[in-house]
């Protein structure tokens, strides 16, 4: 039986019991993801560089500063076809997105996919064999990836808690645990705000880059064209 996940342990515990359960040998993780364990400093793919850069006000737009407000972000989360997950403020199928809050070129190469060497500048993780590690749980009832998949969720939920002081976090994307039968069934990566407001979020950012498209055309036309 596999414990259901506890949000109040931190991730970094939960490494700590994936390694105790894995050296035990009882409970041994496939070669692909054993390596998460045996290197003492991974910290569930985060990139801590592309979290500074988010929260550092000279990357948000002018409006934000003289506003003296936050800026607005919602952390999307997707699996790619290779099986592995992106957690990505600028970039997600929901395609909520407040790039007027920052600076047009910031904005811009968040967007990209390859901004940067090898990763996008939005992507503030990446977890790697996401999908392999969810199998090695579900089907091979492995309680060592087990606390490993706990934290990866763990240090989302952590990294959420600590973008919601530097900005204003308006919602995310999380691991959703099923369980059967004491064990869990499935890790769907699913939103944490409600599908009401969820849909209200994707509409709003429709009617917004409607008016910033108008204003955009009404700014190429000369005021004096007849058309």
């Amino acid at each position: 039986m596999t414990e259901p996940f506890d949000p109040s342990i931190s991730s970094s515990d939960y490494l700590a019991l994936a390694r105790k359960r894995h050296q035990a040998g009882t409970s041994r993780l496939n070669e692909e993801l054993a390596w998460m364990l045996d290197d003492e400093a991974y910290d569930c793919g985060l990139n801590k560089e592309h979290v500074a850069i988010l929260i550092d006000p000279p990357n948000w737009s002018s409006v934000v500063r003289d506003e003296s407000r936050k800026p607005r972000g919602f952390l999307h989360a997707r699996i790619n076809q290779k099986g592995n997950a992106e957690i990505n403020w600028a970039r997600g199928d929901l395609e909520i997105l407040y790039d007027e809050d920052f600076l047009a070129r910031y904005a811009a190469a968040a967007r990209s996919a390859y901004s940067v060497p090898w990763r996008g500048l939005g992507e503030l993780m990446w977890w790697r064999g996401y999908e392999l590690l969810v199998s090695n749980v579900t089907i091979h009832k492995s309680p060592a990836a087990a606390a490993l998949l706990y934290a990866h969720a763990a240090r989302l939920k952590e990294l959420a808690s600590f973008l919601g002081k530097h900005m204003t976090l308006v919602g995310a994307m999380a691991p959703d645990f099923t369980y059967e039968d004491g064990e869990v069934a499935a890790a769907d990566l699913a939103p944490t705000i409600s599908s009401d407001r969820l849909q209200e979020m994707i509409q709003e950012r429709g009617r917004r880059t409607t008016v910033r498209l108008r204003e955009a055309v009404e700014r190429m036309v000369p005021k004096n064209d007849p058309e």
